[in-house]
């Protein structure tokens, strides 16, 4: 081998890995974070799916009745709503997860949300039942608030 022959192989040596560490710190600020907001907005969808499906499921209609309503600047009718099934917040959260926002009120109240990329869920429970859900879309802030009984239900 010749004298200069060494020092190319450190060189060599030296070039990849500088080629390893520029990769890895690459990997680590460019693609990570790409992959962890790729991540998230899949699970923000999904939960969207999963809030809107368990409100179909909890409301009914009340075909019985029929109120005048304001909706998008307009007087339309609609059939006013209540909740079919009443829930405790462990059954909530077995089929929605864990909440985004929980808080308790001065009455001891328990309010629930979970938030999707389109749609948020309000819960209310007095005492483990289950007596508000209101269902808001996130774009334009408007939404519905489903009691127990359809002359307390509104839009919003």
């Amino acid at each position: 081998m010749a004298p200069s022959s060494g020092g190319r192989i450190r060189w060599r040596i030296f070039g990849v890995q500088l080629l390893i560490v520029v990769t890895a710190f690459t990997l680590y600020k460019v693609y990570l974070p790409y992959h962890q907001r790729d991540l998230s907005q899949r699970a923000a969808a999904a939960r969207d799916g999963l809030i809107t499906n368990f409100f179909q499921d909890a409301v009914a209609d009340d075909p019985q009745d029929e109120v005048s309503a304001l909706l998008n600047g307009q007087i339309v009718k609609r059939h006013p709503q209540k909740l079919r099934l009443m829930f405790s917040p462990q059954e909530i959260e077995s089929n929605l997860g864990v909440p985004n926002a929980s808080t308790t009120d001065f009455n001891g109240a328990q309010h629930l949300s979970w938030v999707g990329n389109t749609h948020r869920l309000d819960a209310s429970f007095n005492a483990g039942h289950l007596y508000c859900l209101g269902l808001e879309d996130r774009a334009t802030g408007h939404g519905v608030l489903v009691y127990e009984s359809p002359q307390a239900w509104h839009p919003y």
